[in-house]
């Protein structure tokens, strides 16, 4: 295992029980029963239980295992064949529940898989339908992998620290980053704002990286009434819908909404 002990910062080793991890300074993390560690210590945290709740999970995984975004699953793992990065190590940072983990896995089982978030209740869902790859509870701001470890990174909409991502990639790292399209989500904003405008597809530039490739990629979905009502409350405009607007996207059926997508790929300055 590739993991650095979150309070010292030095290598973590697995027990030969393999179901805790120590380092040199007895600072010690125990395997949970769904397999994953919990390495964000109370001191680093920001609240109780940071990142998504237990019902935001639950909803989420309901509609992603609905396959509604499977188009972009399999467009993930062509860009990750591409790359031709053999039995590489490849980190989802903010994995959430573990759909695009499970996708990359499914197509690409030669890879060695790290999956990380911030909140609990997603670490448990993912790790506890995919014992092949390797899950934590972490935070971006200090990810507990060690320097130099990770071949390519995975970012959907997750943050992360610039220092933090140029640390744990490898000489010939790469990062694919997936930013919302310019017309993500359009039907369903017409139903929240009295003008809808595009999303600001800006690239995002990290110290220490290139820019590489950029794709859009765009597909329609219609979820059924229950999922258009959870792929609502998975989004940010969520907050912005009042009760009047939310009981008209739930009387919308057959409502085909656009999703559009920006995969940048970056790679690590030599």
């Amino acid at each position: 295992m590739k993991y650095n002990c979150p309070i010292c910062s030095g290598p973590l080793a697995l027990n030969s029980n393999g179901k805790q991890l120590c380092c040199a300074k007895n600072h010690q993390f125990d395997r949970a029963k769904q397999g994953y560690f919990n390495l964000l210590p109370v001191q680093h945290k920001k609240s109780k239980e940071p990142g998504d709740s237990k019902e935001m999970i639950l909803a989420r995984h309901d509609f992603l295992n609905a396959d509604y975004y499977r188009p972009l699953a399999d467009k993930l793992a062509q860009i990750v064949s591409e790359h031709q990065l053999g039995n590489a190590t490849l980190l989802d940072l903010g994995c959430g529940e573990g759909y695009y983990s499970r996708q990359l896995r499914q197509a690409l089982p030669q890879i060695d898989l790290y999956g990380m978030d911030i909140s609990k209740a997603a670490v448990v869902k993912a790790a506890g339908q995919d014992k092949e790859s390797q899950y934590c509870v972490a935070s971006s701001d200090k990810i507990p992998l060690q320097d130099a470890s990770v071949d390519a990174v995975l970012k959907v909409y997750a943050p992360a620290k610039d220092s933090e991502l140029a640390r744990v990639t490898s000489s010939h790292g790469l990062i694919i980053s997936v930013m919302p399209g310019p017309r993500h989500l359009w039907q369903l904003r017409e139903f929240i704002y009295d003008e809808v405008i595009e999303h600001n597809t800006q690239n995002t530039t990290f110290d220490g990286f290139d820019l590489t490739g950029s794709h859009q990629f765009s597909f329609t979905i219609c979820p059924t009434d229950r999922h258009r009502s959870a792929l609502l409350q998975m989004t940010p405009f969520a907050w912005k819908a009042n009760l009047d607007q939310t009981k008209a996207i739930e009387a919308a059926h057959h409502l085909s909404i656009e999703l559009d997508f920006v995969i940048n790929c970056y790679k690590k300055q030599v």
